[in-house]
């Protein structure tokens, strides 16, 4: 069969190809369950090249039927038939009468209806979340949770969600709303899942690339068990295995799943190679050190995609910067005007990379780069205002673009090299269901050998002496095997700090506890008095929490290119930060200071001090600094207590200006959904905004006092107007 494909493929390039032979090679291709996927591999090349076939239209017809891709039966053909019509009523989604389902999504459906469990591994332009939108279109279930990866999705789903179903759901997707709705769709991050006191009695439960249950192997051969996020992600699904009635979790590229049999559960393993659109791939097979050759080769790439949505990924926000302003020297990209230009420019500074970008009509995508700009961009790339889309692995967590063309540029994610897994989901990227019929990915690099991680093995129903054990002080009691109870009996810090203490605070290993409790008892006496307050802390406490983060969280601080002995450099970035309100102030003090550094000589790349700056406030600001104040607090109160000293302890506030930049919990919410800091700051010191509002609150707050804001800056305006007014 693989040489009928190939003859077809080869017939298909030739300038005298035989359409009819092309497609009679399909239909015996469609005729065999074996080659069904390159049966309709080719009845997709076919749609792309229409004027082929013009003459042979009832038979391409019959066989995209046969291939069970019905949207493209009603997209593509005028006349529909009267049986054709009758099978488009049958795989008619519940939510739209103008979106119809392809076979494999009608049998998921169909499935999921019927009640049961499905575990779904299935390519990216499979559409998945047509199937989740379906379910709820039925207005069969109450309460839904959707388990997503990112905040980033999360709002895009909140967003899709809020539109097809904001008038019969609530969604909540932020930690300031509450549940005042009998029916609720719950779109959130495992982390806020677990945060989460009220998801109880839920019907349905959604966790998108499930693969991320496992802990990573390494190139190395080595397995990464100390993943927060993976333990996270185990946790929130013990706590809705126990509470939901049935389940559905998707990814791409999975052969076995492993773990959920040993709990007990009954569900279906769909692995499917289901693909709506085709994919020609190029291998250059380039040394990953050889920069020069690389160069070429992708200036030769982009001479061809010239005008055809592009996205290019690469290992590292740096890198990312080099390759726009390599793209923009060679001629490539296109003069881009726009106010968000001038305010990116006052806001950051016109030597950004992502300025200089974006201004050559090159789009920049990264982790740390604020999520308006993160969404501005996606949107002029889906908009077809710019061509070229350039990311790292921001583009593997799931935010949909339309692209043409992929060119993976780097066979790594940071330091680490991806995996045959991953570098199939980021080719995934190549083509979209309904515009780009064909996609072309170009792989710089050789393409990495077979992937440990195809086979996903779920740590909460596998647990063995490999288990983390605040992995299993977070999962729910009945999830337990006999031999983690064992463990749990024999584990004395456990029986130091109480099983409700290490829960509250899963995310931190038994051991770091322990010395978490050590570092504690080791404070002189005037770092102790200092962790003893309930408002803003001295600078003595902030040289205690720069001290903490540099023992307890120097993979974070390594990540931003913090090294792990300056805590000077940390205790004057926190001091900068609380008692510095003005987001904008703040952030421009620190590229002045970037730009004392780069004129000492003491670093060498303007962008790359802009970047880390960024990744402190969103990943140690935002995240790193309020989880191990929560720790601290705790084990403080702890310490004090046993050693009878008095005096209220409370980082509450002290959390909250991390967490939420200076602003309410509601107003700081809005960022996540694409309004900048800079804005919403200005926005409050205009409207005073009250401290007790939620997301939803705040949101309809502002549309209440429109005219008062609008006198702010238009481009200010243009990102309010795109969160609180959806098209």
């Amino acid at each position: 069969m693989n040489r009928v494909y190939e003859n077809a493929r080869f017939q298909f390039e030739s300038q005298n190809a035989s359409a009819f032979s092309y497609l009679r090679a399909a239909d015996q291709l469609l005729s065999n369950p074996v080659s069904l996927h390159m049966g309709r591999d080719l009845v997709i090349r076919a749609l792309d090249a229409r004027e082929k076939f013009s003459g042979y239209t009832p038979l391409l017809r019959n066989l995209v039927r046969k291939a069970g891709l019905f949207p493209y039966l009603r997209k593509e053909f005028q006349d529909v038939t009267i049986s054709e019509k009758a099978a488009l009523s049958i795989y008619q989604t519940p939510f739209s009468e103008e979106i119809v389902f392809h076979s494999m999504q009608f049998q998921v459906f169909e499935l999921l209806r019927s009640g049961r469990n499905v575990v779904l591994s299935a390519p990216t332009s499979m559409g998945k979340s047509a199937i989740v939108d379906s379910i709820i279109g039925l207005g069969q279930v109450r309460k839904i949770v959707l388990v997503v990866p990112t905040i980033a999705l999360a709002d895009e789903t909140r967003r899709r969600l809020q539109e097809r179903f904001g008038e019969n759901y609530q969604i909540i997707h932020h930690g300031s709303q509450e549940v005042t709705s009998e029916r609720v769709i719950f779109v959130l991050t495992q982390e806020r899942v677990n945060e989460r006191q009220d998801i109880i009695d839920i019907d349905f439960f959604v966790i998108d690339e499930f693969y991320k249950l496992a802990f990573q192997r390494r190139a190395n051969g080595n397995i990464d068990y100390e993943n927060e996020r993976v333990i996270e992600l185990n946790i929130a699904l013990s706590k809705l295995l126990k509470t939901s009635r049935q389940f559905y979790m998707t990814g791409p590229f999975i052969n076995h799943v492993t773990g959920l049999a040993n709990l007990g559960l009954e569900y279906t393993f769909i692995s499917s190679d289901f693909n709506t659109v085709a994919l020609d791939i190029e291998i250059f097979d380039i040394a990953p050190k050889d920069t020069d050759l690389k160069k070429k080769a992708l200036l030769s790439i982009s001479k061809r995609c010239k005008g055809q949505a592009t996205i290019i990924y690469c290992k590292s926000s740096g890198v990312a910067g080099d390759i726009a302003r390599t793209l923009a020297g060679n001629g490539f990209g296109t003069n881009f005007d726009s106010q968000h230009l001038g305010w990116i420019a006052r806001e950051y500074d016109p030597e950004w990379d992502y300025y200089v970008a974006l201004k050559h009509g090159i789009g920049l995508h990264f982790g740390g780069l604020p999520r308006a700009l993160q969404q501005y961009t996606i949107d002029l790339f889906n908009r077809g205002e710019i061509d070229v889309l350039i990311c790292t692995s921001t583009i593997i967590e799931g935010v949909n673009t339309i692209a043409k063309n992929v060119i993976i540029h780097d066979n790594r994610d940071g330091n680490f090299s991806i995996d045959k897994f991953t570098h199939g989901n980021i080719k995934g990227r190549a083509g979209r269901m309904g515009v780009h019929y064909v996609g072309k990915v170009y792989c710089l690099e050789s393409i990495p050998e077979d992937s440990f991680n195809q086979e996903v093995e779920i740590p909460l129903g596998v647990q063995d002496d490999t288990t983390p054990m605040n992995l299993l002080v977070g999962v729910q009691p009945e999830h337990l095997s006999e031999y983690s109870q064992s463990r749990f009996d024999q584990d004395e810090n456990v029986d130091e700090f109480g099983i409700e203490l290490l829960k509250r605070h899963s995310s931190f290993s038994l051991e770091t506890f322990r010395e978490l409790y050590s570092f504690v008892e080791m404070l002189s006496q005037e770092s102790l008095k200092s962790a003893i307050f309930h408002w803003l802390p001295t600078s003595e406490f902030l040289n205690v929490l720069a001290t903490a983060l540099t023992r307890f969280t120097p993979g974070a601080l390594h990540r931003v290119r913090i090294k792990t002995g300056s805590i000077n450099v940390i205790h004057a970035k926190l001091t900068s930060y609380i008692y510095n309100p003005v987001y904008a102030d703040y952030f421009r003090a620190q590229i002045v200071q970037s730009k004392g550094r780069l004129n000492r000589g003491e670093v060498n790349n303007l962008s790359t001090c802009i970047n880390d700056d960024l990744k402190v406030v969103i990943n140690i600001f935002g995240h790193t600094v309020p989880k191990l104040l929560s720790v601290l607090e705790d084990v403080v109160k702890l310490y004090a207590k046993r050693n009878y000293i008095e005096g209220k302890i409370d980082y509450s506030k002290l959390r909250s200006i991390f967490e939420h930049y200076h602003l309410p919990k509601g107003l700081a919410g809005m960022e996540e959904m694409g309004i900048p800091v800079q804005t919403l700051q200005r926005l409050n010191r205009i409207l005073s905004v009250p401290e007790d509002f939620d997301v939803d609150k705040v949101a309809q707050f502002l549309r209440d006092n429109r005219s008062r804001w609008q006198t702010m800056d238009n481009v200010d305006c243009a990102f309010m107007e795109r969160t609180l007014y959806p098209e």
